[in-house]
């Protein structure tokens, strides 16, 4: 049976792991994966005071992550979380999910926003199951590359 948790910092070797694979699958492989620079993240949403990453366990292997913040609109003093890493492997999306949006509410976040800019999941099945799960279609996003 699959869990979800809190992770911990005995987990970041792990997280690191599937952040590596997420990133070979998402629109961002052709980008560099500085591993420290990961590994100093997840140290930094598991111990942060308005961030959170929960993990899915089988048989004591993670697979999958979300990781969510939370941070006031600028034009109030409500708080939005915001859902920053998704993968999984292991068939837990829609639980991860959950626990992120149950943090959002212990966090009095009014609104949880979720995104699928990793390209991974085409955006017409997620989409579908973001609606299956109540989330309405926020805006559009769109990119462009910058030489720096």
């Amino acid at each position: 049976m699959i869990a979800v948790r809190r992770a911990t910092r005995e987990d970041v070797p792990a997280l690191c792991a599937l952040a590596l694979r997420e990133h070979g699958r998402s629109r961002f492989a052709r980008q560099p994966f500085d591993a420290e620079k990961v590994h100093a993240s997840f140290l930094g949403a598991v111990h942060g005071l308005a961030a959170a990453v929960f993990v899915s366990e089988k048989d004591g292997a993670l697979g999958g992550l979300i990781v969510g913040i939370t941070q006031p609109n600028l034009f109030n003093r409500y708080q939005t979380a915001y859902e920053l890493l998704w993968y999984a492997e292991d068939g837990a999306g829609l639980k991860l999910l959950d626990a992120l949006k149950n943090w959002s509410r212990k966090m009095r976040a009014v609104e949880l926003v979720v995104h699928n800019y990793a390209g991974i999941n085409p955006p017409e099945r997620f989409n579908k199951a973001m609606a299956r799960k109540g989330f309405g279609h926020l805006g559009t996003s769109y990119v462009t590359a910058l030489e720096n």
